[in-house]
This record gives C-alpha cells, sequence and structure tokens, in this order.
C-alpha cells in the first residue's frame, strides 16, 4: 500500500464532506443561527422594552396619538410586526411606559410599616417627594394631548386595580387586618391619589404647593376614615 503524500492529504483535505445520517464529523461542529428558548426570550423582552421606551419618548414629544406605529418601529429598532406582536395599538405601548413609571412610587410606600396611620403618613411624605412630582407632572404632561379616549379611561381604572393589588400585598405582609379592609384601604389610598392628580391637572395651577396640598388633604381623608383599623 503506497503512503499517501503530501499532495494527495492536501487533495484529500480539500475534498468537501459527505454527510451521512450517523456522521461524526457534523456533531463536532457548531450550528450557527440556531437561537435558544433563552436567547428567544431574551431578545423578546429586548424588543418589548425597547419598544416601551420608544413608546415613552414619542408620546412625550408629541403626545398621545401623535405617531403611527412605522414611527413607533423605527425609534424602537425593531419592525412594525413585533410592535403588534406585543401591544394591540401604539396607545397600549404608552400605557405601559406610564404604569413602569409609577412603580418605584409604590416600592418607596413598602417597608417597615406597623399601622394604617405609618402607611397614609408615608404616602404622604412619598407624595410630595422630588421623585413622585417629577413623576405625576411627566404623566400630566403626556396625558394633556389626549382627548379623553375611552381607552385612556380604561387604563386609568386598570392602574388602580393594579397598583392598589400591589399596594394591598404589601398591607397584608406587614399589618394584621381583615383581608377585605385591606382591599377597601388600598383602594382608597390609589383612589384619592388619583383623585388629587386629575384636579391638579385641570383646575388651571399645576404648581408644586398646590399639588402639596391636594395630596395631602386627599390622603388625611383616608387615614382619619380608616384610623378605627388601627385600634
Amino acid at each position: 500500500m503506497v503512503a499517501p503524500t503530501e499532495a494527495t492529504q492536501s487533495t484529500s483535505a480539500a475534498r468537501p464532506h459527505r454527510c451521512t445520517r450517523n456522521c461524526t464529523e457534523c456533531t463536532r461542529v457548531p450550528i450557527v443561527g440556531r437561537v435558544s428558548e433563552p436567547q428567544r426570550e431574551s431578545v423578546k423582552e429586548r424588543n418589548r422594552r425597547a419598544i416601551i421606551a420608544a413608546a415613552g419618548e414619542l408620546a412625550t414629544a408629541r403626545g398621545m396619538g401623535g405617531f403611527t406605529a412605522s414611527e413607533l418601529a423605527e425609534r424602537a429598532g425593531t419592525s412594525r410586526q413585533s410592535i403588534f406582536n406585543h401591544f394591540p395599538s401604539t396607545d397600549d405601548a404608552v400605557y405601559a411606559y406610564l404604569t413602569a413609571q409609577i412603580d418605584p412610587l409604590i416600592d418607596h410606600l413598602g417597608g417597615n410599616l406597623h399601622s394604617i396611620d405609618d402607611l397614609v403618613r408615608r404616602a404622604e411624605m412619598v407624595m410630595q417627594g422630588d421623585e413622585a412630582f417629577a413623576i405625576i407632572s411627566h404623566i400630566g404632561h403626556v396625558l394633556s394631548h389626549d382627548d379623553q379616549r375611552p381607552a385612556t379611561a380604561l387604563w386609568a381604572s386598570e392602574l388602580i386595580d393594579q397598583v392598589a393589588g400591589q399596594l394591598g400585598s404589601m398591607i397584608g405582609r406587614a399589618i394584621d387586618i381583615d383581608p377585605l379592609d385591606i382591599r377597601f384601604v388600598s383602594n382608597a389610598v390609589i383612589a384619592a391619589v388619583q383623585t388629587a392628580h386629575t384636579i391638579w391637572l385641570t383646575e388651571g395651577d399645576p404648581t408644586r404647593g398646590r399639588w402639596n396640598t391636594l395630596v395631602v388633604r386627599a390622603l388625611e381623608l383616608v387615614r382619619t376614615r380608616h384610623s378605627s383599623l388601627d385600634r
């Protein structure tokens, strides 16, 4: 048997590989372009975050309904179809953005609570802070371009329910009162802030001093009305 020369070895190495069903060569080669499930979820979540952020930027600049799905897709760096894979409309992407703005305020209400009085007084402190005023001013700016569309009223109602649920969970972990009373208190606190915000937006005096007056007045009514739960 003649040993292969350098030339025949080179020719053999250059010969195209012919794959068979049980080929062992292919198993050593990584498959390029295949996306694992965790990676796919990561891409999906990254797209969603980009869409929400872009919706916030466009709504801040143009207001609710001031841009198209194509413009949102371009700003988010994704496709128009991707927008509708995540949200029924561009408005829904804006609502998701606004909801995310409120989350930090709810987080500030948690912590070392011992009574309903503690909760309401902390809410008063948080809602008069710099962060809260910046957030409610920003939300007011975005919604000021809205033409009272029914979808916004529905979003606000759903938001109250969602945030009240989060607040109720905090109360339930910290204060030993009846679960039904927890629902009453959490909804009352959120509704008081929302009502103060609506009045602040519509009465023609959008100053910080006026906001502080309204939100404290609204929350004090909640505190006095539910003070019996601390006895």
